[in-house]
C-alpha cells in the first residue's frame, strides 16, 4: 500500500529518502515490503509528504489496532 502511495504522489524511493533526511533509500524500501514501521516521527513526515492520515498509510495495521482497542 505504502509504495503504491508513494508512486501515486510521484516520489521515488530516494527522493522520500532526502525529504526524510535519511543517506539511503533503505529504510523507505523496508517500510514498504512492511519489513519494518516508521518512527513516530516519520509516519507524521510521511502523512504530510503524502497527503495522507496514517489510516490511509497503515490501513491493515490500523483496523488491528481499532479492533484491539475496541475489546476494552
Amino acid at each position: 500500500m505504502l509504495k503504491v502511495i508513494r508512486q501515486n504522489a510521484g516520489y521515488q524511493q530516494q527522493q522520500v529518502a532526502k525529504l526524510l533526511g535519511h543517506k539511503n533509500s533503505v529504510l523507505i524500501s523496508w517500510w514498504e515490503r512492511e519489513k519494518s514501521m516508521p518512527s513516530g516521527a516519520n509516519l507524521i513526515k510521511l502523512c504530510i509528504i503524502y497527503n495522507k492520515t496514517p489510516r490511509e498509510l497503515y490501513p491493515e495495521y490500523y483496523r488491528r489496532l481499532e479492533r484491539l482497542f475496541h475489546l476494552y
